[in-house]
C-alpha cells in the first residue's frame, strides 16, 4: 500500500486533476510509494474518507479548487477524528492565498503556497525521515524550465 496518497475531489470523473499527475511525476524515488485517488464531489465524505484510510497512508495531499473546498473540508475533518496523525497537506489555487481564515487550512498539517510540483515531493522526504519543517506554510518557489521535469503551469 502506498505511503503517500495525492487526492483530489472533482466536479466529475472526467474531469481529472492535472495537478496530481504534474506531483506523481515529480516524486523522483517516492514515485512507487505514491498513488493518486480522485472522488467526485457528490460522493459522500464518509466514503471518501473511509477509501483514503483503507490504504493506511502516512501522507495524503489534497488539490483544493473553488468547486470542492467545501467538500474537502468534510473529509479532511473525518480523516483527521479517525487518524489525527496522519499528515494533511493542502495544495491548490482555493488555498494558495488568504488561507488564515478558511477551516480547511486549521484543519490540515501542512499548506503547500504556490506551485508544488516539487516542494511537495521535498515535503514528503522530510516527513518520511521524521524531520517535520516548523513553518505550517511552505511557499513553494516557481519552477526552473530546465530541470527536464514535469513542471505545473496552474499557477502562473
Amino acid at each position: 500500500m502506498p505511503s503517500i496518497l495525492l487526492s483530489t475531489l472533482n466536479a466529475r470523473y472526467f474531469h481529472s486533476s492535472f495537478g496530481l499527475r504534474y506531483l506523481l511525476a515529480n516524486m523522483g524515488e517516492l514515485q512507487p510509494d505514491t498513488a493518486i485517488r480522485e472522488f467526485i464531489i457528490t460522493q459522500r465524505p464518509l466514503d471518501i474518507a473511509e477509501a483514503l484510510l483503507a490504504e493506511q497512508p502516512r501522507i495524503v495531499g489534497f488539490g483544493v479548487y473553488i468547486w470542492n473546498v467545501a467538500e474537502t473540508t468534510q473529509v479532511v475533518a473525518l480523516l483527521k477524528r479517525v487518524r489525527p496523525d496522519l499528515v494533511i497537506v493542502l495544495g491548490g489555487p482555493e488555498v494558495s492565498y488568504e488561507w488564515e481564515e478558511q477551516p480547511l487550512f486549521q484543519l490540515a498539517d501542512y499548506l503547500i503556497a504556490g506551485p508544488a510540483d516539487f516542494a511537495f515531493a521535498q515535503l514528503c522526504r522530510r516527513l518520511l525521515a521524521d524531520d517535520p519543517p516548523v513553518e505550517k506554510v511552505i511557499a513553494a518557489a516557481t519552477p526552473a524550465r530546465s530541470t527536464g521535469a514535469a513542471v505545473s503551469v496552474l499557477y502562473r
